[in-house]
């Protein structure tokens, strides 16, 4: 948790150089707030501030977008972030074992697929003194939805990939879904439904 300058918490990324300089902070947009089957119950919003801006930096030659744990579960920020130019989308987080088994791989390949980017996810692994278990499989996906890299489930480990944002132009120039997205509105027969913007919804 980072203080912010306003008192209020927030669940930071951060973004450091080689010389140990902050290059950029991005503070998680969604709020972990959900009841799971085995009665696990979470409410994030209850001790942080949600973030209000996605986060989009450049870093050696490529751009990289930011999301933080639950934000995977939105597709339209990681869209929103591929449209502002990100090719790389990093995704630190701590799935607990129930939802990770079911969604996290699903998850951060279709993230992937679908913006034409490498998607990097650091993943907290393994059994907490208060009894909960995350899930860990820190993962590097290519822009094809390859997984390029891989940690096991709960041991500490350092995964290595290498990236080249070419790979981005190419996968983009093949499934152009970014430029050939389309506005649409939505009829639901409830009325006057708001248009949305294909490409980043």
């Amino acid at each position: 948790a980072i203080l912010r300058a306003d008192g209020k918490l927030a669940n930071r990324a951060l973004l450091f150089g080689p010389d140990g300089a902050a290059l950029a902070t991005y503070d998680k947009i969604h709020m972990f707030d959900v009841d799971l089957d085995n009665g696990e119950s979470w409410r994030e919003s209850a001790a942080y501030e949600p973030g209000t801006e996605a986060v989009v930096t450049e870093i050696e030659g490529a751009k990289l977008g930011f999301a933080v744990c639950y934000d995977l579960r939105f597709p339209q920020l990681f869209r929103a972030e591929a449209l502002a130019g990100a090719d790389l989308l990093s995704v630190p987080a701590a799935f607990t074992r129930q939802t990770g088994e079911a969604h996290w791989h699903v998850l951060l390949r279709a993230r992937a697929i679908e913006n034409g980017a490498y998607v990097i996810a650091a993943a907290q692994g393994g059994l907490h003194e208060d009894g909960r278990e995350t899930y860990g499989h820190s993962l590097i996906v290519d822009p094809w939805g390859r997984i390029i890299a891989e940690a096991a489930h709960d041991e500490p480990d350092v995964i290595v990939a290498e990236i080249d944002p070419a790979q981005s132009l190419a996968a983009r120039k093949k499934i152009p879904n970014l430029r050939n997205a389309r506005d649409f509105a939505v009829n639901a027969g409830l009325g006057e439904a708001p248009r949305l913007r294909g490409a980043a919804s």
